[in-house]
């Protein structure tokens, strides 16, 4: 189960954002989430905001499409 987890996580950082601060797009996984759940850049993140690594470990994957997208009902 963990390495079906990792997997969706890897395949939900390739996603791109947009940063609010440049408007320069990234993938997720190079990004900081910030209180109001807007992306920043590393150039553009300040000190209150959350790294990739840190926010992913909270989200429930079974919401995500990479997930729901294997699960046809």
């Amino acid at each position: 189960m963990m390495e079906a987890t990792e997997e969706v996580l890897v395949d939900f950082g390739k996603r791109i954002q947009r940063c609010y601060g440049c408007f320069i797009a990234y993938h997720l996984k190079d990004m900081y989430l910030g209180e109001d759940v807007t992306f920043f850049c590393e150039n553009c993140k300040d000190e209150t905001m959350f790294h990739f690594d840190q926010f992913s470990k909270l989200l429930d994957i079974s919401k995500l499409k990479e997930v729901a997208d294997d699960h046809h009902h």
